[in-house]
């Protein structure tokens, strides 16, 4: 089993963050000071209190807005299956009023000692560590997921299940080849309810979640291998250098050169 927790810690540096990545999910709870997230399009203001997070395909700027700014800070594993517990969605899946930022100042002294538990254990691991941080985990998002509004994960369980089931094939199997109609009659389903189903429970299209995973895949390639372009074309599934090329700058900002030269 692969360990959920990749890293937990606390820290009370307050150097600005520009947009950066990581290949796995992240929580980040700021337990004093304040500082503005800015996530994709959106822009968060977070003090004490404010859990932010964060999906590996979401890249995120912090910028410090307080002399002091601290918090705990969380690596989750970017398989966490949604499938075994529904509670793992949060990491995944967008949905129409989705909001990065949780407040959960109201039980600030609950949360404080929930995250200095799992620092704790996973920095001082001793026997059943991981079925204690797994237990911990779980505990923190179902803490979490009570204070997110019903429609968030109130779904029909066939119609999850099936999302669920879509979504895990493409994170793993990400290179192959797919099409709408070819997964919905997998699933007898028609191809518009499958594509209404996925929009309505991730908030992304069946194939944009695709590219989501093609692309987090390329960004691990691009910063931790010297493997070239062509290479990690055919690996993720890309049809040639310049789709991949094309839907890289759309989705990253940047191209694939560039963003190895940046992380690597």
């Amino acid at each position: 089993m692969e360990n959920l927790v990749l890293r937990a810690y606390f820290s009370d540096n307050a150097l600005k963050k520009h947009s950066h990545y990581h290949d796995c999910h992240q929580i980040i709870f700021v337990t004093k000071g304040k500082a503005q997230f800015c996530v994709n399009e959106a822009i968060y203001d977070a003090s004490a209190g404010s859990v932010m997070i964060f999906s590996r395909y979401e890249n995120h700027a912090i910028n410090i807005s307080s002399d002091s700014y601290e918090r705990y800070v969380l690596h989750i594993h970017p398989s966490a299956d949604v499938r075994q517990n529904k509670t793992y969605a949060i990491f995944s899946n967008r949905p129409a009023g989705f909001n990065n930022l949780i407040n959960v100042s109201d039980n600030l002294s609950q949360f404080k000692d929930l995250f200095a538990r799992i620092t704790d254990e996973f920095n001082h691991a001793d026997k059943m560590s991981e079925d204690m941080l797994q237990l911990l985990v779980d505990q923190l998002l179902i803490l979490i997921c009570r204070r997110l509004p019903d429609e968030i994960l109130s779904f029909d369980e066939a119609d999850f299940e099936t999302v669920a089931d879509v979504q895990r094939r493409f994170e793993k199997e990400y290179y192959k080849r797919y099409t709408l109609n070819e997964l919905a009659k997998e699933y007898s389903i028609s191809s518009s309810s499958l594509s209404h189903q996925f929009k309505r429970i991730t908030g992304a299209s069946v194939m944009g979640y695709l590219q989501s995973c093609r692309i987090a895949t390329a960004k691990k390639y691009l910063s931790k291998t010297n493997m070239d372009i062509g290479e990690i074309v055919e690996r993720c599934g890309f049809s040639d250098n310049s789709n991949f090329s094309r839907t890289f700058k759309n989705m990253c900002g940047m191209s694939p050169s560039q963003f190895r030269e940046k992380y690597k």
